[in-house]
């Protein structure tokens, strides 16, 4: 997909980690590349001591510059979900853009989800500075807390019905904003115990089959 030439209908914002891919690659890779900074920060991060704004480049830039190309080797064999690739063709031939948020690194992302590129209409993620010795990370999507500041992009594109994808806490102030929720782990965890409706998924089928049976009601399409 490319820049949109008209507002779209309806837009879907899906996390990453755990979302498009199978697993949390991020904390993996942390824990991998910076193992004694993750096993002091992570709890504090998860408990809500520390926010991700502060916490996650408190960890990253402990790592050695030198070492990011196989941080980015290792997201290049990350699996996706099952029937990610067959949902975007649902998204392409119903007119829904993808917008891929994630409190990560955008390059690493990229190693990911190089394949389906153009076929994503943004990919909105932290930066990294890889000039000096160790990363640098920077985000211009950073608020008080997160370091994407996922609200603040649902809110920029106005109207749209807004289909929410995640699996986190980290998700679940976008959550909150959602015409439409589909959710899965600690996200759904959370919305049920604050009695918010969501679909629950294990595979990106399941919201493919959902959106095509509910085309009318989001995008005005009989079926």
């Amino acid at each position: 997909m490319g820049t949109l030439n008209h507002p779209p209908r309806a837009v879907v914002f899906s996390d990453f980690d755990g979302t498009i891919t199978k697993e949390e690659t991020f904390s993996l890779l942390m824990r991998e590349f910076a193992p004694e900074a993750s096993r002091q920060m992570i709890p504090r991060l998860l408990s809500g001591e520390v926010t991700l704004r502060d916490g996650v480049p408190a960890v990253l830039e402990t790592i050695s510059s030198s070492v990011f190309p196989t941080m980015e080797d290792r997201m290049r064999e990350a699996p996706v979900r099952p029937g990610f690739e067959e949902f975007l063709s649902t998204l392409d031939r119903l007119g829904i853009p993808l917008v891929v948020l994630s409190g990560s690194i955008e390059p690493l992302l990229m190693a990911t989800l190089h394949p389906y590129r153009d076929r994503i209409e943004r990919i909105i993620a932290a930066k990294v500075d890889l000039a000096g010795p160790f990363l640098k990370v920077s985000s211009p999507y950073a608020d008080r807390d997160e370091l994407v500041y996922k609200p603040g992009v649902l809110q920029s594109f106005g109207s749209a019905t807004k289909i929410v994808v995640g699996d986190s806490v980290t998700d679940f102030s976008m959550a909150r904003m959602g015409d439409l929720v589909f959710a899965r782990s600690i996200l759904a965890e959370k919305l049920e115990e604050e009695g918010r409706k969501y679909i629950k998924f294990e595979s990106f089928f399941e919201i493919s089959n959902y959106i095509e049976l509910h085309k009318k009601d989001l995008l005005g399409i009989e079926p």
